[in-house]
């Protein structure tokens, strides 16, 4: 008789000459480095990334509930989909685990089929469910949960690893809070060379008001506290590629909102309708599981941009209430976004909203004053909101100290929410909070100082111009009229500074207009393009 090691070896290698013989799509079709995962163990050790006292407490396993991991996929790299099985066999207790349920979505490749069959049948405790048509990323996770036998549900993407006693942390916070969301702190997982790494950073999940998500930095402060007590902390919204819910209270909330199709949206709106009708999201910061990121992780046969922004407009129209304008502006100024709903589309956010009604939920306007108090709005006079970067050198504008307009080499690009936003609003003023950007003449230095009021003020500090050569970028302009009468016109440069004040560093400064000249275009965050909505329903938040 075969010991179980044994067994398990053999489990292993039958894994290997799977992933050996299929003949799959080149690496580019996977926007991951198939090759190298490939030749990487489905085993393999990854660092413990946990805070050190994370390592040290101890749980009573008796106590807890058993999960069901549901692990959707659509034409995933085999090998990355079997390292993602195994991490969950290899380290999840086994008396926690009561099953992973994958879930095919119609994959097309062949060694996803038969053989992939044949292999899952050996594994313990894993379930293989293929769909009958293609039906998307939410769908599917849906089908799982349908299907699932534990009263706690896993949901995870096919690109993931977990970590070294991921689980038990998870599962003690729904033991003592079962009506909230939790996330494992998301590691990343490099897409080309597959290096495990944990950011020194602490964040938060946020959102873009194109409804993107982003991370929110927290403070040193909160870094600190989570790294040295190993406490979890609350989050506006979840990254998505792996979340914990006890099962009987996500179905009582609505579950995933089947209505968003194929993949974009639901962990903003699943994080959305949380918090708004009574729940909580929380990140569990001793749980860790590594996710590679990519663009558009689930494969579309549609349309992708106009299936992703119908998405988008749905939770926007059933979550963002009056808010929702600003999702519009920052959307809106692209073509490709101009999606429409149908009347069937109507009918069926008009069903979501009912449900919000049921469950007695709060105002949007409640989510961002208790939530995010943080997050930061687009002046309603604004035509370009943001980070302010330079399109040759993706570095960005940053108030110094002394007031004086610097640049730094840390700019987000959507993947974090930035401390640097300014607006360049309709009547030519360049704002930064309550303050403006002003021209320091005769010297070619930009300051911030008081907005000027009157129309000469405005004149003799500057009047600002984004000269577009695309729908958030362009040569920043500004022109100055002198003491003649006549006006005078500048673009903004990234320079290595030559004057005495902040001497040798990077910093914008006018100079001559030249339209050969890359490092005069700037890019903006957003464009915005204010929708033509009965003037009382677009006032500034109360908040």
């Amino acid at each position: 008789m075969q010991s179980a090691a044994s067994i398990y070896d053999t489990i292993q290698k039958l894994g290997d000459d799977l992933i050996k013989n299929q003949n799959r799509a080149p690496d580019s079709r996977y926007n991951i480095n198939v090759t190298f995962s490939d030749h990487t163990s489905l085993d393999r050790d990854i660092p413990d990334t946990r805070p050190e006292i994370c390592r040290h407490f101890s749980y009573d396993l008796e106590t807890f509930p058993k999960v069901s991991v549901i692990i959707p996929f659509y034409n995933e790299a085999l090998s990355m989909l079997l390292r993602t099985i195994h991490s969950v066999l290899r380290r999840t207790p086994e008396k926690l685990l009561e099953e992973i349920i994958l879930v095919d979505d119609k994959s097309t490749d062949p060694w996803l089929h038969e053989s992939l069959d044949h292999y899952v049948n050996l594994l313990p405790k894993v379930k293989l469910i293929r769909n009958a048509k293609r039906v998307g990323l939410i769908v599917s996770r849906m089908t799982g949960a349908r299907l699932s036998n534990a009263p706690v549900l896993v949901f995870q993407d096919a690109h993931t690893e977990s970590n070294v006693g991921w689980l038990p942390p998870l599962l003690d916070e729904i033991k003592r809070h079962p009506n909230a969301v939790y996330q494992p702190f998301v590691d990343g997982i490099d897409a080309m060379n597959l290096y495990y790494e944990s950011p020194i950073m602490y964040h938060k999940g946020s959102f873009s008001w194109d409804l993107r998500y982003t991370w929110l930095r927290m403070s040193d402060h909160e870094t600190y506290i989570a790294k040295e007590t190993g406490l979890p902390f609350f989050t506006p919204t979840l990254v998505g590629c792996v979340m914990a819910v006890d099962k009987a209270y996500f179905f009582s909330i609505g579950a995933f909102d089947e209505g968003l199709r194929v993949w974009g949206g639901e962990n903003i709106e699943l994080a959305f309708r949380t918090w708004m009708c009574g729940g909580k999201v929380t990140t569990v910061t001793c749980s860790r599981v590594g996710h590679v990121f990519k663009n558009f992780p689930y494969k579309f046969d549609d349309d992708k941009e106009e299936v992703v922004q119908k998405n988008l407009m749905r939770v926007a129209e059933t979550w963002m209430d009056g808010m929702k304008k600003y999702f519009y502006a920052a959307t809106r100024v692209y073509d490709f976004k101009r999606a429409e709903f149908s009347a069937a589309d109507w009918s069926s956010v008009n069903e979501r909203k009912k449900l919000r009604e049921k469950l007695g939920c709060k105002t949007f306007e409640w989510f961002m004053y208790n939530v995010i108090p943080e997050m930061d709005y687009p002046p309603m006079d604004a035509d370009f909101f943001g980070e302010i970067m330079n399109q040759q050198t993706r570095a960005c504008w940053e108030i110094m100290d002394d007031r004086f307009v610097g640049m730094n080499y840390i700019c987000y690009e959507h993947k974090i929410i930035p401390r640097n936003n300014f607006a360049m609003t309709k009547d030519g003023l360049l704002r930064y909070r309550d303050k403006c950007v002003m021209m320091l003449a005769p010297k070619p230095y930009l300051v911030l100082g008081e907005c000027p009021v009157t129309q000469e003020e405005r004149q003799k500090f500057g009047i600002w111009e984004l000269q577009r050569k695309g729908r958030t970028w362009g040569k920043i302009s500004v022109k100055r009229k002198k003491e003649n009468g006549a006006f005078e016109h500048f673009c903004v440069t990234q320079v290595t500074n030559v004057l005495p004040i902040h001497s040798r560093e990077q910093m914008p400064q006018i100079g001559l207009c030249d339209e050969a000249n890359t490092y005069q275009d700037w890019i903006f965050t957003y464009g915005l393009e204010w929708p033509r909505v009965p003037q009382h329903t677009l006032t500034e938040p109360s908040t």
